[in-house]
């Protein structure tokens, strides 16, 4: 099972300790960005090819990270 992790700047530095403990743990990560930390940054740009890659495959699980949560939810 791939898991996709994806986030903004908001929630750059809880996503890096959780694929960090996924990898750890074995599990297969496809990291979707953002892969640094820049404030400018939008969760669209990393949020929305997570959710395709999520829903191409029954196997596949996301986990996306924000600030308050409420626009990676739509």
């Amino acid at each position: 099972m791939k898991i996709h992790i994806a986030t903004d700047h908001a929630g750059y530095l809880l996503k890096e300790v959780i694929k960090d403990h996924l990898d750890e743990a074995g599990r297969h990560v496809v990291d979707h960005g953002a892969t640094a930390l820049n404030e400018k940054d939008d969760y669209p740009d990393f949020i929305h090819p997570a959710a395709e890659a999520v829903s191409e495959s029954e196997k596949a699980r996301g986990i996306i990270f924000g600030h308050s949560g409420q626009g990676e939810a739509m």
